[in-house]
Formats: C-alpha cells, structure tokens, sequence
C-alpha cells in the first residue's frame, strides 16, 4: 500500500511529482530516454499513446502544434471520443517531437516502468514515478492552475467525474504552485495573464 502522507499521491495510489521533483527527475534519466518522459509529460497522453504516436508521427500536425489522436491510437476500449486534440503545446515542441520521433523508440511498458523506478531511487523521489505520473502531474498542474477544465477534459480524454476522483485530493503548497504556473507559463500552457 501506498504512503499517502509522503508525497503528492493521487486516489489511485500513483506519484505526482511538483516541479523542484520533475527537475531532479529529469536529470537521472539518461539522455537516450529523456525526451520520452518530457514529450509524455508535456503531452498528457497515455504511454501506450507515445508508443503510438512514435509508429505515427503523422498524428503531429507541426503548422498548428497539435497532436490528432485518431480513436486507434486511444488506449480505451470504452473510449467514444472520434478523435482526442491535443494542443497547449510548447512553442519548442517541434524540437522535441523532432528529437523524439529521431530518439530511441519508447520501450514496452515493462521496461519503462522499471527504468522509471531505478530513475526514482537514484532521485531519491518516493512513491517511484510510474507510467501514469507524466500525465497524471500535468493534468493536475492545469486543473490546480487555473486553465479552464473543459479544455483539459477535451486534452485529456477525460470527463469530470474521472478528474475529481484523480485529484480532489492534491494538494500544493504556495510555493509549488508558483513553480508550477511558472513551468506552465514557460510551455505556453498558461498565459502569463493567468500566472
């Protein structure tokens, strides 16, 4: 069972790191698999997703900086959206889809959540980061900041009732939420109107 009172945790038990904690994450991962974990984060998406979305890089549409996930490349069997947008992407985006689709293809999800928990030792960030983190952080991070929640519903292939029961619970300090507007602001998912 997971230590709810060490960490930001959500309903289901998985690990959403503030930014201090996506900082020192990033720099244990090696350099070949680091641009997967910022694209999955900054995107939101599923990692079965990623997988997909490296097979089908078509899916980015780079003149409007979206990603059009078609209902293939939609993990849910029970999902009835047509297709899922993808977009609040960062202006550097092209640059890291770019390294991305050129990087090392996304392993099985086996190997990744076994890399994600060595990465977390060496981290020292305890719950480990699992393959629902980077979407789980982001997806909290725009609901605690502020941005309208149908956007990130739409975004995230989510409806409410399944954002509450997420996040209802999270809860950051002053100080994470400045670094956490700040990050958004710097991705240009937040207008600095907003920060």
């Amino acid at each position: 069972m997971t230590d709810l009172a060490n960490g930001l945790v959500t309903g289901d038990g998985t690990k959403v790191l503030n930014v201090e904690e996506y900082d020192k994450f990033v720099l244990c991962i090696p350099k070949r698999c680091k641009t997967i974990f910022e694209l999955d984060t900054i995107t939101g998406m599923r990692y079965v997703e990623v997988q997909r979305l490296y097979e089908n890089p078509k899916w980015y549409s780079e003149s409007r900086n979206q990603i059009i996930l078609p209902p293939e490349a939609q993990k849910k069997e029970k999902q009835k959206l047509v297709k899922r947008t993808i977009d609040k992407l960062p202006t550097t985006f092209p640059y890291i889809f770019e390294k991305f689709i050129n990087g090392k293809e996304p392993p099985e999800r086996s190997s990744w959540n076994r890399d994600l928990a060595r990465w977390s030792l060496k981290a020292d960030i305890d719950p480990k980061v699992g393959p629902k983190t980077p979407r789980k952080t982001i997806e909290s991070w725009m609901l605690k900041a502020g941005i309208p929640e149908i956007e990130i519903y739409s975004r995230q292939g989510h409806d409410p009732v399944t954002s509450l029961k997420h996040y209802q619970s999270l809860s950051f300090t002053d100080y994470e939420m400045r670094d956490i507007n700040k990050r958004l602001t710097e991705w240009g998912m937040l207008s600095r109107i907003n920060a």
